[in-house]
This record gives structure tokens, C-alpha cells and sequence, in this order.
């Protein structure tokens, strides 16, 4: 298991789709980019550590639209979203928005995802990285369902930070004071449309700007930039530190298709007892009546500082040098003054305080087990 010690560069050209804001991200110093959805994701504008600082102690903003919204429309419409996913969504209103993760027929996770109930038979969802669109659109065909699904012109750009609810309040002049948690609704700035929406991937107060015409991303970023210079504001990309910190999964990375909601500790998002029908509502069924064999848990890791998250899996021993599960994404947090990381572990090794080793490339790293998140998600937008 090797990693590597210089700064890998990616090709820029056409085969990867530009977001609305890539040039901003140029103008404002991006350090990299990964690819995400078919799409360039910064990774970095300046030290992680000083994102991160700003993350938690003023207000950030950055390029989100890699996360690709998927819009299902039609007569239909809502009894295809309830189809496609396990958690109840008879409370889901127009203008909520609920964390959903999408299943196969044997549990196994598509993906998880935002949905945004917009219309009584409007909704986007936003997943994370992969080919859902595929997914639900065969899904589609042969329901005998009245549904449209396509990938419509919208394009998040998230705002995170304690101080987010007051750069809020000043770009729309308060209108969006009372947007409640994991609320949205459709507005405008400076003529730009778009969904407000109080979500984000940050483990801070957000909101996300689901931006509704692209050819309007610069423009929206420097009216953002612009107002966020009096709140110490910052471009930044996500920031790993903060969603460690956060529990905040990736899919992919945290967890993937081999795995089921329960493993990652999202039962609450299954409901088997609902009287309708939905993908995996079998399998789920078994696996709750008989238990996980593995399971998500946080770990915190002795030794020098982590800060470049892993490239690959690390491997996970018991005391007898038998893998009892990887770790997937690991750093220094500079609150905690401790490293801290996601694994997936053998049930048996789950409990808070077991004993492990991390198997890293540079040697053997005690570690034990313990509870996430270690902090959870700010809601409270400190307005006047």
C-alpha cells in the first residue's frame, strides 16, 4: 500500500463538465480540483486548517454545484419518491427538505441524498457521487409510474459558518430570517433565480444557493464574495477536518453499495413498517430483525499528526493481527488536538473503548473506538 508524496495534478479539458463557477474558483486561487459527479470539485484554496478555522469561527462559501440535482416531476411524482427509498416521507411537505439514502433490492446503499419537495409533484434530489440519475430513470421505465426525470439547470453554492445567517440576512435583506432548518424556498438575488435552502455538507450552520441559471455563477459568486468581506468571509472547498469532526459521511469513501443503512448507523432513515411498497423492503426487513455484522463507528488514533487524508484504505487488526475492518478517511483536529477518523469495523469491535491498530503506510497506530459525532451540527443562525 503506497501513497503518493508529491501533488498529483488532474487534466483539465472537455471530457469533465466546468461548474457555473469555475472561473471564480480560479480567480480566488483554487489549489486543486478532484472530480465529482462528472463535474471539476475544488479541493483546496488555501491551508485546510485555515479553511477550516474560518469554518467554524466566521463564514465560508464555496462551489457546491458538483452536487448534481436530479428532478422527478409528473402525476406520479411523489409516489415514485417514496418508491425509490426507505424513510416515511407522509410528513414531507412542499418547501421540506429530508435526508433520504437510496437502496437496491438487497439493501445494499445507491447512494444518499437531499430531496427538496418543491411542488406537490416536484422534487430534486441531490445525491452524492455516482450515476443515480441512471438508476432512477431505469427504475422509471418499467413502474408504470407518470414520471419525468431529468438533471435540470441548477447549481448549489453553499455558505457555511457561524456567521452564514447574517450573510444571509444581508444579501436578501432579511427575507430569508425565519427559513426554518431543512426548509427551502424559491427566491432571487440581483435578478438571479434560485432555491434557498437551509442545508449543506459542513457540520456548521449552512445554507445553499440552488442557483437556476448557470450562465449567472460568476455573477452570483462575486455578490456573495463581496458581501461576506464584512463577516471575514472565505472561499473554500469541503473541508474534511469539520466533517470528520461532524460524522458527516461520503459516499464512496465512508461507505458504498456493500453496505446497508443500519451498518452506518442510519436506521432511522427505514421505515419497514410503512404500508407502502418500496426498493429493498424485504431485505431491509431481514437485516433489522437480524442485526449487522459490521458497523460505522468514529475512532481517535495515537501518534504524530494526520494531515493528508488517506489515498487508500487502511487496514484495521485485532490484538491477534486479524483484519477486523478499514478506515476510510482520517485527519488532525486542531480542536480536539487529537487525530480522529471513519472506519467501518466487525461488529465485535464496535463498542466504545475497543482497542485496535490502524494499519497505515507509515507503521502500526494504536486507536480505540468511540462515539460520533464529536460535534454535532450548529443550527442556531445567531440573528438579532
Amino acid at each position: 500500500m503506497s501513497e503518493s508524496q508529491l501533488p498529483l495534478l488532474i487534466g483539465i479539458g472537455t471530457r469533465i463538465r466546468k461548474s457555473p463557477y469555475y472561473d471564480s474558483n480560479l480567480k480566488y486561487g483554487v489549489t486543486g480540483f478532484t472530480v465529482y459527479n462528472k463535474m471539476y470539485l475544488p479541493t483546496g484554496f488555501s491551508d485546510p486548517q485555515k479553511e477550516y478555522e474560518s469554518l467554524i469561527n466566521d463564514v465560508t462559501f464555496g462551489d457546491f454545484a458538483a452536487e448534481r440535482q436530479i428532478e422527478i416531476n409528473g402525476p406520479d411524482a411523489y409516489k415514485f419518491v417514496r418508491y425509490i427509498q426507505p424513510r416515511n416521507l407522509e410528513k414531507c411537505e412542499i418547501g421540506f427538505c429530508k435526508y433520504i439514502i437510496l437502496t437496491d433490492m438487497d439493501g445494499g446503499i445507491i447512494n444518499d441524498a437531499c430531496l427538496l419537495r418543491l411542488e406537490e409533484n416536484k422534487f430534486w434530489i441531490s445525491p452524492g457521487d455516482g450515476d443515480v440519475i441512471l438508476w432512477l430513470q431505469g427504475i422509471a421505465i418499467n413502474s408504470g409510474m407518470d414520471v419525468s426525470i431529468h438533471e435540470p439547470d441548477v447549481s448549489p453554492l453553499q455558505i457555511s459558518g457561524p456567521k452564514s445567517g447574517k450573510l444571509i440576512q444581508k444579501l436578501f435583506n432579511g427575507v430569508h430570517d425565519d427559513l426554518g432548518y431543512y426548509k427551502a424556498e424559491q427566491t432571487s438575488l440581483d435578478d438571479i433565480p434560485m432555491v434557498i435552502a437551509r442545508t449543506g455538507w459542513s457540520g456548521e450552520l449552512s445554507y445553499e444557493l440552488y442557483l437556476q441559471d448557470r450562465k449567472l455563477g460568476n455573477k452570483l459568486f462575486e455578490l456573495v464574495y463581496e458581501a461576506a468581506k464584512e463577516f471575514n468571509g472565505r472561499v473554500i472547498a469541503p473541508n474534511t477536518i469539520r466533517t470528520i469532526e461532524g460524522g458527516l459521511l461520503s459516499y464512496g469513501s465512508d461507505f458504498g453499495r456493500e453496505h446497508n443503512p443500519f451498518v452506518i448507523g442510519f436506521g432511522r432513515l427505514v421505515d419497514v413498517d410503512q404500508e407502502i411498497d418500496f426498493i429493498g423492503k424485504k431485505a431491509l426487513s431481514e437485516i433489522k430483525k437480524n442485526g449487522i455484522k459490521e458497523k460505522l463507528v468514529g475512532l481517535e488514533i495515537e501518534g504524530d499528526p494526520i494531515i493528508k487524508s488517506p489515498e487508500n484504505f487502511w487496514p484495521i487488526n485485532n490484538s491477534e493481527s486479524i483484519k477486523v475492518g478499514r478506515l476510510s478517511r482520517a485527519f488532525f483536529s486542531p480542536r480536539l488536538k487529537r487525530n480522529i477518523a471513519l472506519a467501518i469495523v466487525d461488529i465485535n469491535y464496535s463498542d466504545e473503548g475497543s482497542e485496535i491498530t490502524v494499519i497505515s503506510p507509515n507503521g502500526d497506530l494504536n486507536a480505540k473506538v468511540v462515539k460520533l459525532p464529536w460535534f454535532k451540527a450548529d443550527k442556531e443562525t445567531y440573528l438579532d
